[in-house]
């Protein structure tokens, strides 16, 4: 629906966030900001999909939880229901001056339901349809050979002032039950969900080139009984003729450039994600995975099995966070903001990156607590193996 630019924690942090997002994608954003889940950063609209009447009203009074929970709501709709949300939207424009507030868009949003859609955008059209659906008692003994001369549009006019209708985009709307309240009563901040992965998945026709069949959603980690119920139901006779696609996971960012034809290997990291975010290492995974630019779920759990080899220091996401950092080490407090000024931090902090075999990610530095060198996932897959054997 939305995709917004946050920013928060210290002044430099900020990121893209695709709303709506669950839990851990709001999650993972608050991580690159230095933030937690309950922290507000502030954020601008970068996209619109949809909606564009409701610019002008989100402002900075709404929250990113607020926005994300309407996003939510709007993203589930079908095409009746966002014209009976754009209707709805604008009565409540109509009867007062001013923004309307996310609380009230959201109430609306949930009241879709609550309205008549007819396919027609001006009073003539309106009129038509009334008067071809009976809808105007006075108009049902009309002989046909008249009909034609009937002023639809003072017809449909008359009525949309008398119903309080309004036009929408995709048709003419009317309220006929009262709007539900449930702003007050929504959770705005979501819960950690019990998967570490989700997924959708099928049995793939090879015979042509539709879609899969039976369709099933999937969490992982999940036991052996689980998988082998889901792959009866969806009529596979192996895994290996089943597709998967990946709905939510604990690090969007690894499973999105990834051969996901492995079950096996996809429950043993959702079982690697689960355990550390129970440890609360989940950020630190996540930056040893994009500094390794791992792109292999074996090598993906090896570094999970791993991950006390490597140090992350979360303060120091950018070239000139290393240099300050490090001339803390070896200058002392007086002379360090003097001797800041008078070299080039930048430079400085990627040669201390460069002696220390060290990376910056999202989430903070990232360094081997050997000095060595971070290995790629084609060199972590390859020792996978080895020790496996």
């Amino acid at each position: 629906m939305f995709r917004v630019e946050l920013f928060g924690g210290k002044t430099d942090r900020w990121c893209d966030l695709e709303l709506p997002a669950t839990y851990y994608g709001l999650s993972d954003a608050l991580d690159k900001l230095q933030m937690t889940l309950g922290d507000k950063p502030r954020w601008e609209f970068l996209e619109h999909h949809g909606f564009q009447f409701l610019h002008v009203h989100l402002t900075h009074e709404c929250d990113l939880y607020q926005l994300n929970a309407l996003a939510t709501c709007l993203g589930q709709m079908n095409g009746r229901e966002r014209t009976a949300f754009e209707g709805l939207f604008n009565m409540e424009v109509a009867k007062k001056y001013g923004p309307i507030s996310v609380a009230t868009m959201i109430d609306l949003a949930y009241s879709a339901d609550c309205c008549h859609v007819v396919n027609a955008t001006t009073d003539e059209q309106l009129g038509r349809f009334y008067a071809e659906n009976d809808f105007i008692p006075a108009l049902e003994k009309v002989p046909d050979s008249i009909f034609e001369y009937l002023d639809f549009e003072m017809l449909g006019r008359k009525a949309r002032f008398e119903e309080g209708g309004v036009f929408a985009s995709g048709g003419y709307v009317t309220q006929h039950t009262e709007l539900k309240q449930v702003y007050d009563s929504l959770a705005l901040i979501p819960e950690a969900p019990e998967y570490g992965i989700r997924l959708t998945v099928g049995r793939y026709p090879f015979h042509s080139n539709e879609q899969p069949d039976n369709m099933m959603c999937l969490d992982l980690p999940a036991t052996q009984e689980r998988l082998d119920a889901v792959l009866e139901a969806c009529g596979g006779a192996s895994w290996s003729e089943m597709v998967f696609q990946v709905e939510d996971s604990a690090m969007p960012a690894l499973l999105e450039n990834m051969a996901c034809d492995d079950i096996h290997g996809l429950n043993e990291l959702a079982k690697c994600f689960k355990e550390l975010s129970k440890q609360g290492e989940l950020s630190k995974f996540k930056a040893v995975i994009l500094a390794a630019d791992c792109h292999d779920i074996a090598a993906a759990v090896q570094i999970a099995e791993n991950l006390d080899d490597y140090l992350l220091e979360p303060d120091q996401r950018n070239p000139e966070e290393v240099a300050i950092e490090e001339l803390r080490f070896i200058v002392d407090e007086h002379s360090r903001p003097i001797l800041q000024k008078h070299i080039v931090l930048y430079n400085y902090g990627q040669d201390v990156m460069a002696a220390h075999n060290a990376l910056l990610t999202p989430y903070g530095l990232v360094q081997r607590r050997d000095g060595e060198p971070i290995r790629n996932e084609e060199t972590q897959a390859e020792n996978a193996g080895m020790e496996m054997m």
